[in-house]
Parts: C-alpha cells; sequence; structure tokens
C-alpha cells in the first residue's frame, strides 16, 4: 500500500500527522503520572528514562554475569588507612597543585588525587586519563548533577549502583563516585577494546570523536599520553 491509498484510508490525514498525535497524546498522558509522583518516584522514572536513553545510543548494558561478578568484585572499597607508597605522595602532591584552579581546597583536592590513584591502578586506567574525564564531565565539581542525572565527579548515572554495587551507595562522595567512574570506564574499555570507543561509550557517544578528543586534550593538562593505561 503505497503513502496516497494509506491517506485516503485515513481520511485524509497523513500517516505522520497521526503518529505525532500519537506522541503528544503520549506526552500528555505521562503528564499527570509525574505531578502526582512522590519525589522517589520521579527520581525512578527519570533514571528508567536515562537508561533508556544510554541504551538507545550504546547498545544495551547486557553485562555477562561472569563480567558482572568480576566487576562488583573489585568495586569492593579501598581501605581507607592503606597507607600510601613513596610514588603515590609525589604524584598527589604535582596534582593537587594541576588542579588547584578547579578544587581549591587542599583537602579535597587530595581526597581526588588519592582515588583517582588508587582506582586508576586497581581499574588499570591512567589516572590522567580519570582526571581527564572529570574535567570534561564536571569540571572537578563533586557535588554536580546533569540534567539527565549523573552525578559526582565522572558523572555516573545512579543505575549503576544496581547493575553492579549497592543501591544505597553515595555518587556525591568523591572516593565511591571515582570507584563507581572508572569500574565503568573499564568495562566499556574491554568491551570496545579502544579508548576512543569506550570514552564515547560512557559519555553515550558511541562512534563520535568530539567527547574523546576533549577528554585526550584534557589529559595533556596532566602530562599523560593518549593510551589511557597505567604502564
Amino acid at each position: 500500500m503505497n503513502s496516497d491509498e494509506l491517506r485516503k484510508r485515513l481520511g485524509g490525514i497523513s500517516p505522520k500527522s497521526i503518529l505525532s498525535g500519537v506522541m503528544v497524546a503520549g506526552f500528555l498522558l505521562s503528564v499527570p503520572v509525574w505531578l502526582s509522583s512522590n519525589t522517589e518516584d520521579k527520581q525512578h522514572l527519570a533514571q528508567s528514562a536515562a537508561k533508556q536513553l544510554v541504551e538507545k545510543n550504546i547498545g544495551l548494558i547486557d553485562i555477562q554475569p561472569e563480567e558482572k561478578e568480576e566487576l562488583r568484585k573489585m568495586l569492593k572499597p579501598e581501605d581507607e588507612g592503606r597507607k600510601m607508597d613513596f610514588e603515590q605522595v609525589v604524584w598527589m602532591k604535582d596534582i593537587v597543585q594541576t588542579i588547584k584552579p578547579w578544587v581549591p581546597d587542599e583537602t579535597e583536592a587530595e581526597a581526588i588525587a588519592r582515588w583517582v590513584y588508587v582506582y586508576g591502578k586497581r581499574f588499570n586506567l591512567s589516572p590522567e586519563l580519570i582526571l581527564g574525564v572529570i574535567a570534561v564531565e564536571s569540571r572537578f565539581d563533586h557535588f554536580a548533577v546533569s540534567n539527565v542525572g549523573a552525578i559526582g565527579l565522572m558523572q555516573v548515572m545512579p543505575f549503576w549502583k544496581d547493575e553492579l554495587g549497592s543501591p544505597s551507595d553515595n555518587l556525591l562522595h568523591i572516593e565511591t563516585n571515582v570507584r563507581y567512574g572508572c569500574a565503568v570506564l573499564r568495562h566499556y574499555l574491554d568491551r570496545y577494546k579502544t579508548l576512543n570507543r569506550a570514552l564515547g561509550a560512557y559519555n553515550g557517544s558511541l562512534g563520535q570523536n568530539k567527547y574523546p578528543n576533549l577528554v585526550f586534550t584534557k589529559m595533556k593538562q596532566f602530562k599523560a599520553t593518549e593510551t589511557g593505561l597505567v604502564n
């Protein structure tokens, strides 16, 4: 059936107009549900929509059971009393000064530097790569929340807590956010094999170069190459 025949059967109304009407009606019907929902329900609806958006852009978040189990093991929080080695102390001192324009509070800067170093080692990601992602995603604002609900330094989507960790984890916490962000980035790097594609997936722009190039540019500020891996 061609478009003219279909239009006749629809009483002269174009199929496109009907489709648009259905979409508008669907939106209008959803508004009362949203308005009548409590805060928790609204957050759930927002996260469901955000997850669908991510899946539309980069495919299903179909982590295999063995992958999920391994990532969950790696997501175990580091002991905050862990003693720092000399290399870490020297690196942190340098980075605290480097990120000072973004993070003037030295205690906060030290916390960011510490966990970037620790989880960079754990997930085999260069600390400079992680810093590059943070600079692009949140400009080092650990209270940042995007309009689609991404949270914290590495702008982690809260649905990852259900996928990999615990729903009660606080993504506004520096250590928690860096730990999750590194786990997600590591997952995409293992899946897509190249840093360019992994960064695109992390940002929800798989196959595009704009976001990876922004991160690579920022990495240079932190004295890094584009390998993104710990030597």
